[in-house]
């Protein structure tokens, strides 16, 4: 096994129980300004990848979340990822986005994503600690899932181990999304909850 790499990612949940009043207020009409012309100095950025290596593009988002008791919102991380409330006890809004990570291998290429420790992330806040538990992998479709030994390469990566994955790009370069369920206790208090996991990834 070589070229392991250690990535530290980023998880929030909005948790806002004003989250009607915010719609309202961002209607209030704004005073036009003047015509006027304007130069604007935009920066550019390039990241190049190495071989045998990893990068985080994207934090893992649940948006918006209005709580009249427990529940949970699970987000499924496909290219166009999903997040559905389990009841009626919550309403979920705005971003929906998946943690994301990116790399190059080499075709046929044979890498281990280790998920979370434990399968879950912590998140802290005003209120009541949270979890993200059930931590889903999908790979598609630059990564093939390879079924292992130890019951962790199952459909869905749901185990708590190492899942692996064939590089079936034909370049090399892949991505993998990371999403689970978040769990909501009843009267949470509102604001802003944040977490941060780790995602090992090892190549064969």
């Amino acid at each position: 096994m070589k070229g392991a790499n250690l990535v530290s990612g980023s998880v929030r949940n909005m948790l806002r129980v004003c989250a009607v009043l915010l719609a309202c207020l961002a209607c209030v009409p704004l005073m036009p300004a003047p015509a006027q012309a304007q130069s604007v100095a935009t920066p550019v950025q390039i990241v190049v990848l190495k071989p045998l290596s990893i990068l985080k593009t994207e934090d893992m988002d649940f948006g918006d979340i209005l709580e009249t008791g427990a529940g949970a919102v699970v987000m499924t991380p496909s290219i166009t990822p999903t997040c559905v409330e389990d009841n009626t006890n919550l309403i979920h809004s705005g971003n929906c986005q998946p943690a994301e990570f990116v790399g190059v291998g080499s075709p046929n290429q044979i890498m281990r994503i280790k998920k979370p420790a434990g399968g879950q992330i912590l998140l802290t806040g005003p209120g009541t600690d949270m979890l993200i538990a059930n931590i889903v992998i999908d790979g598609s479709p630059s990564l093939q899932l390879v079924v292992n030994g130890n019951g962790n390469g199952n459909a869905g990566g749901n185990g708590n181990g190492f899942v692996r994955y064939r590089i079936v790009s034909t370049d090399g370069y892949w991505e993998f999304r990371v999403g689970g369920t978040l769990n909501v206790p009843s009267g949470q208090t509102p604001g802003v909850y944040t977490g941060t996991f780790q995602i090992d990834v090892s190549y064969n």
